[in-house]
């Protein structure tokens, strides 16, 4: 008889032992199919982190040193940006003017008629508004238009209250001046006037108290606040200094693309930068990623220490049970060879039985796996992974192959223990 219709027999003949291997393989198949999803989907999730949550550095000039601010250009900026984990980089700076165009929200200088000042405001100049710290820190959001980038001239981002309070929508136009008090070292600058076009409008997610203490003049106000693209920063500096500027005064941010390797890439940068160490400080922002990637990083450790013990005990489970059984069916085998049929061929029986009872298993499995993900994943993540494309085919494969591997070990080493012996010895057993 050959050896795939005695395993047959065996099989449909032992109907509980073959439902309870069934039951172990699709247990250990089920489980790893599940974990090995839910650390891709980790995993994934932390990549992702470490660019849309990317920790960042800031230098700063020290204002005690002369002209440490003009060090911070954008040529300096490119050559950090040459650190292949670096991702992005922010020059600041901040001045104030009169808006005679708007209408501000009303602030301490309203309240005490001192109309001049109550037109002034804060501009913010930004190389990337998205990598703006009021912006990246999500103290306001984007909700209409676009981002400032490095090319823009002459464009500004105000805010929804702003814009609805004086009509203003994307591609509209309004003037700020140079008024006294604000003209820095140039009194030639008084008057000066520029214009700037709507780019795109944010809603502010902080507090607008306006109640007239002295920190809550328009200017202190983030409703009031416009943000310029450097270009116009520049422009508007050259004027109220005087004299050419093309530098960031009020510091560089600068995004790491890795956050995990966020001290190594801060590390290196500082061996390598050509500024001196008196003319600048560095302040680090690293937590952003770290409180948000502690948790899932966790999670992808705890699924890979549950996969690799899945995997040892399946293993072991597998492989006692069938030694287990093994010595029950030694008189089975010892007559088999008593007969004449080959060792071989009782090897090729007992890995049958195995292997068609796996295939069941593991096809039974992956439906089971699809609908236990999608019910993890809507917990974990908010939504469904639909069908079988939430696993990836690789994890299916590896699953598979590994869980055969096993499998076929485990057989091997139950069987050397009854072959290894002779059939009279076999026949003449107790066990």
């Amino acid at each position: 008889m050959k050896p795939y219709k005695r395993a047959f027999l065996y099989i449909t003949r032992k109907k509980n032992r073959s439902i309870i291997l069934f039951f172990i393989m699709w247990v250990c198949v089920l489980s790893i199919l599940v974990a090995g999803t839910v650390w891709n989907q980790t995993s994934f999730a932390v990549g992702q982190l470490k660019e849309k949550l990317s920790g960042y550095f800031t230098i700063m000039p020290n204002r005690e040193v002369e002209n440490s601010s003009e060090q911070l250009t954008d040529e300096f900026c490119r050559d950090v940006m040459k650190e292949e984990n670096i991702l992005a980089y922010n020059g600041n700076d901040v001045y104030y003017m009169n808006v005679p165009d708007l209408v501000l929200t009303s602030g301490m200088f309203s309240g005490q008629g001192a109309e001049d000042e109550a037109q002034v405001t804060r501009f913010i100049s930004c190389t990337n508004s998205f990598y703006s710290e009021q912006f990246y820190t999500g103290e306001i959001e984007l909700i209409e238009g676009e981002h400032l980038q490095g090319e823009d001239e002459g464009k500004a981002l105000v805010s929804e209250t702003l814009a609805k309070e004086n009509h203003l929508q994307i591609g509209d136009t309004f003037t700020s001046r140079v008024t006294e008090g604000n003209q820095g070292l140039n009194d030639a600058a008084l008057g000066e006037i520029f214009e700037h076009q709507i780019k795109g409008i944010y809603r502010t997610n902080i507090s607008n108290d306006t109640s007239g203490n002295d920190g809550n003049a328009e200017r202190n106000i983030p409703d009031n606040f416009i943000f310029v693209d450097a270009k116009t920063d520049y422009k508007v500096m050259t004027k109220l200094r005087g004299e050419e500027v093309d530098w960031y005064r009020y510091g560089v941010n600068f995004f790491v693309r890795d956050s995990a390797n966020f001290e190594q890439t801060l590390k290196k940068i500082l061996e390598d930068i050509t500024l001196p160490s008196e003319s600048y400080r560095i302040e680090q922002n690293n937590g952003k990623y770290e409180q948000s990637a502690e948790p899932i990083e966790k999670l992808t450790q705890i699924m890979s220490a549950f996969i690799i013990s899945v995997l040892v005990l399946s293993s072991l489970i597998l492989y006692l049970i069938l030694a287990m059984w093994m010595k029950d069916r030694r008189r089975e085998i010892g007559i088999y060879l008593e007969v004449g049929i080959e060792k071989k061929s009782i090897f090729i029986q007992l890995l049958i039985e195995s292997v068609w009872i796996y295939l069941v298993a593991f096809g039974l499995a992956i439906p089971c796996a699809v609908v236990v993900i999608k019910n993890i994943n809507h917990r974990l993540w908010g939504n469904e992974i639909l069908g079988v494309a939430g696993m990836k085919a690789t994890l299916i494969f590896s699953v598979f192959v590994i869980e055969a591997l096993l499998i076929g070990l485990s057989v091997i080493l139950s069987y050397i223990n009854v072959v290894k012996m002779n059939p009279k010895d076999i026949l003449s057993s107790n066990e």
